[in-house]
């Protein structure tokens, strides 16, 4: 377990940053948001993580410090991982979130989870908390951590 997440932390450093505003980050809807989010992490793709992950400020990867950035998309990336996904229900709208249950199938192992989109810059939408899933799905003996917030 070790050595997987020192292998994430060595990817996740190496990774060049784009000057903010070169890219668009966000999606056009709340759906648009969770689907891409879900594949950037069923593609194992921190970059593209980077960019839909974020609060009303806008992307995580623009706002946040790096070491706590890198080491929050490797937890997402590991307790998230998935070989499927489907929304099971959503979308819900909390206020200023929009929510999606959805069910995450890695082998044998089915867990569930609440993905929270806000609305950010630009009119995008960007995945502001995942719940922590029942199962670990990145270590199957672990119970889940608590969920990564940008926000902190």
């Amino acid at each position: 377990m070790k050595r997987i997440v020192l292998a994430l932390a060595l990817l996740a450093s190496c990774r060049s940053t784009p000057r903010e505003g070169t890219q668009i980050t966000g999606a056009p809807s709340p759906k648009a948001a969770v689907d891409r989010l879900l594949a950037a992490i069923r593609a194992q793709d921190l970059q593209a993580l980077g960019t839909i992950w974020g609060d009303k400020r806008g992307a995580a990867r623009d706002i946040m410090q790096r070491d706590e950035y890198d080491q929050r998309v490797i937890v997402m990336q590991c307790y998230f991982s998935h070989d499927q996904s489907r929304i099971i229900s959503g979308p819900t709208t909390k206020v200023d979130t929009v929510l999606f249950n959805i069910e995450l199938t890695k082998g044998q192992l089915r867990a569930q989870t609440t993905a929270k989109a806000l609305q950010g810059p630009g009119s995008r939408w960007y995945i502001l908390t995942m719940d922590p899933v029942p199962k670990g799905l990145c270590n199957p003996r672990s119970t889940g951590e608590p969920g990564t917030s940008p926000a902190g």
